[in-house]
C-alpha cells in the first residue's frame, strides 16, 4: 500500500501478535485521518502507520493502531511467511511456477503448502551450474520466472524434428581450404549485412525464425548489400500452413519450400505480431502475387524467395567453411532443460541436470542461426543467435561446444542460396569428380522433398 511497507510486514505481524510496543502514541499528532503516509513511524530503518487508511490492508499498521485509533482490539492472524511477507491462512501465492497455500496444521501452527511442478528457472540448479565449472554460467531470467518447464518447451521452442526422408538429404560436397581461422565471427566479414536478434515471444516459431533469419542474411550477402533488410517471420507463422501448425510448431523444410515457391516480404511490410498471442494470425498475404502490405505504411512489398535449402555434412570442418565463404546456416539441436536459463560462457547440457528427477527433464527441438565460432577458456565453440530477445544470454547470442555434436547441433545443418539475379552464381567450389553425382543426387532430393 505504502512505501516501505512490503519490507516490514513480517515484523509487524509479530509486533501486532505481542502488542509489546507502541508507537502511534509516541506520535505528537498521533492518529491521522484518511491517508497520510508521512504519518509514520521509524522502526529499525522501516515504517509503520498511523493513518486511518492503513486499516484497508492490516497489514502496515503499528502494533498500538487499532487500540489508539480506532478502539477496537487488533485483529488475529495466522501466519505463513514468505521473505519476510506474513499471509494469513488460506491465502495463496505463487513461489516461482508453483501455487502456494497458506494452511494450519493440526498442532495450530501455518505452513504454506506448495504444489511441485518443474519450473523453467531453478535457483539450486542455477547455483549448482555455477559452482560446477562446466564452462558457463546460469542466469535467472525474469522471462522465465514463474514458468512452467512444460511451458517453456511448448511456447519458446517450436521446430519439429527433422523427418526420416529429409535428413537423408545428400550434403553438398565443399572442398576443404588448408587453413582455417582460429576463430570467424560473420559479422565482422560482412557487417550490417547480417541481421540481429529477434523475438519470437510466447509463440513456438523458431522453425520460421531461423529460416528468414538465415535467408535475410544470404540474400544481402549474395546482393552485396543491395537487398539488405530482415524478412517477415510472420509471413511465413501466418501463410505458411502447409503441414505447418503455426505457433505450435514447424518443419524447417516446409518453410524453404515456401521461401522458394511463394517468398516473403520484409518486417516492415509484414511485422510480427504473434509474440504475446501466441497465435499465428490469419495470413494478410495469400496467394503468390504480392499484396498490399499490412501496415500499409510500407510500400515495398516484394517477394523474395531462396533456392531449395542445401545440406552441409555434420562434419565441423566443413561447416566452418561454409559459413565462413557463404554466410550463416541454420542449425536445429534438442534443447534441454538446463538451456533456458544460459547466462554466458560455452554452453553443454550438465550432468547436474542429467541426474535430477525425471519431472524436471526435458527435449524438444528448436532451430538457430549459427554465425561463427571460436575458443574460450580452451572450450571450442560454435556461436549462435537465438531468438529470445536481446535480454537472453550474451545479447541475444550464446556460444555451445563445437565439434562433439552437442544436443545434436552439428546433426542437421541447412543454408539456401537466395534468388537475387540470374547472373548471381553459387560460390561454391566442388570437385569436377563430385559435380555431377552431387547434381543428380541433389535433383533426386529435391524432388522428393518437393512432393514428399
Amino acid at each position: 500500500m505504502m512505501s516501505g511497507s512490503c519490507l516490514v510486514i513480517g515484523i509487524l505481524f509479530l509486533l501486532v501478535a505481542t502488542c509489546l510496543s507502541q508507537y502511534c502514541s509516541e506520535r505528537s499528532t498521533e492518529c491521522c485521518p484518511g491517508r497520510d503516509d508521512e504519518c509514520s513511524i521509524e522502526y529499525r530503518g522501516t515504517k509503520c502507520y498511523c493513518d486511518t487508511f492503513c486499516n484497508h490492508t492490516a497489514i502496515d499498521c503499528c502494533p498500538d493502531f487499532w487500540n489508539l485509533c480506532l478502539g477496537v482490539e487488533p485483529p488475529s492472524f495466522d501466519e505463513c511467511y514468505h521473505n519476510g511477507v506474513g499471509y494469513r491462512a488460506g491465502a495463496a501465492i505463487y513461489i516461482n511456477c508453483n501455487k502456494c497455500t497458506c494452511q494450519r496444521g493440526v498442532n495450530g501452527d501455518s505452513a504454506f503448502n506448495c504444489e511441485n511442478k518443474a519450473c523453467t528457472v531453478r535457483p539450486s540448479l542455477i547455483q549448482a551450474i555455477n559452482h560446477g565449472g562446466f564452462g558457463w554460467r546460469a542466469a535467472n531470467y525474469t522471462t522465465f520466472w514463474g514458468m512452467k518447464l512444460t511451458d517453456a518447451v511448448k511456447h519458446k521452442l517450436g521446430t519439429l524434428k527433422v523427418e526420416r526422408d529429409v535428413h537423408t538429404m545428400t550434403e553438398i560436397d565443399i572442398k576443404m581450404k588448408k587453413k582455417i581461422p582460429k576463430s570467424f565471427d560473420a559479422r565482422d566479414k560482412w557487417g550490417s549485412m547480417i541481421t540481429g536478434i529477434l523475438d519470437q515471444g510466447n509463440c513456438a516459431s523458431s522453425w520460421a525464425f531461423s529460416t528468414v533469419g538465415v535467408a535475410s542474411d544470404r540474400l544481402a550477402i549474395q546482393s552485396s548489400g543491395e537487398t539488405g533488410m530482415t524478412l517477415s517471420p510472420q509471413h511465413l507463422l501466418s501463410c505458411n500452413t502447409r503441414g505447418q501448425r503455426g505457433c505450435s510448431g514447424g518443419h524447417i523444410d516446409r518453410a524453404w519450400w515456401f521461401m522458394r515457391k511463394r517468398g516473403v516480404v520484409s518486417n516492415d511490410c509484414y511485422p510480427y505480431t504473434s509474440g504475446d498471442q501466441d497465435k499465428k494470425g490469419v495470413c494478410m498475404m495469400p496467394g503468390k502475387l504480392p499484396s498490399d502490405c499490412p501496415t500499409g505504411r510500407e510500400r515495398n512489398n516484394e517477394l523474395h524467395h531462396s533456392t531449395p535449402p542445401y545440406r552441409i555434412a555434420a562434419n565441423e570442418r566443413e561447416i566452418q567453411v561454409e559459413i565462413m565463404e557463404n554466410g550463416p546456416v541454420q542449425a536445429s539441436f534438442e534443447v534441454k532443460e538446463d538451456f533456458f536459463m544460459y547466462g554466458s560462457g560455452v554452453y553443454r547440457h550438465t550432468p547436474i541436470a542429467s541426474n535430477d528427477a525425471e519431472q524436471y527433464h526435458a527435449s524438444e527441438w528448436h532451430s538457430v542461426k549459427l554465425l561463427g565460432w571460436g575458443v574460450e577458456n580452451g572450450i571450442k565453440y560454435w556461436l549462435g543467435a537465438n531468438s529470445w530477445g536481446t535480454k537472453w544470454g550474451e545479447d541475444g547470442y550464446f556460444k555451445i561446444l563445437r565439434g562433439e555434436n552437442e544436443c545434436n547441433i552439428e546433426s542437421y545443418v541447412v543454408a539456401v542460396w537466395g534468388k537475387v539475379d540470374t547472373s548471381n552464381k553459387p560460390n561454391h567450389r566442388v570437385t569436377k569428380r563430385t559435380a555431377n553425382t552431387r547434381k543428380r543426387r541433389s535433383e533426386l532430393n529435391l524432388f522428393q522433398w518437393l512432393f514428399s
